[in-house]
């Protein structure tokens, strides 16, 4: 199973950030809503561990992630994301919400992400996610 092999590098109730050594891939777990300044700092943590461990691999499982403000997202599109190009990452996979208004929330962040630096796949699990990771 992929979560045995991964190490919890960051823990709240609304995120688990996990790390796996041998694949190097990040994982950023949502378990629940969460905006404003604990959304920024999630995901800056999550940047650190890319810097960190020198990867270029992300996994979002946004399955239980609201929709975000439009703040969130404006921010996520002009601070974070330049950032996280910058910094490496090269391939997102992205479990899809189950609310169909948080994925259009998340595919308003992706549609202004280019698609030459990143690339981009969306997925109904995490496993097919992870296979896609692993093997691009």
């Amino acid at each position: 199973m992929i979560v045995e092999q991964n190490q919890i590098l960051f823990d709240e109730p609304y995120l688990t950030i996990h790390w796996n050594p041998n694949d190097k891939i990040v994982m950023m777990e949502w378990k629940s809503f969460v905006f404003g300044a604990e959304f920024r700092h999630a995901l800056d943590q999550g940047l650190d561990v890319i810097i960190q461990n020198n990867t270029h691999r992300w996994l979002a499982d946004l399955r239980h992630l609201g929709v975000l403000s439009p703040a969130d997202e404006k921010w996520s599109n002009e601070d974070w994301f330049p950032r996280a190009l910058a910094n490496g990452i090269t391939r997102m996979a992205l479990v899809l919400p189950e609310r169909a208004v948080a994925t259009m929330s998340v595919k308003n962040i992706m549609k202004k992400v280019d698609d030459d630096v990143l690339v981009t796949n969306y997925f109904a699990t995490v496993e097919e996610a992870y296979d896609w990771l692993k093997t691009s």
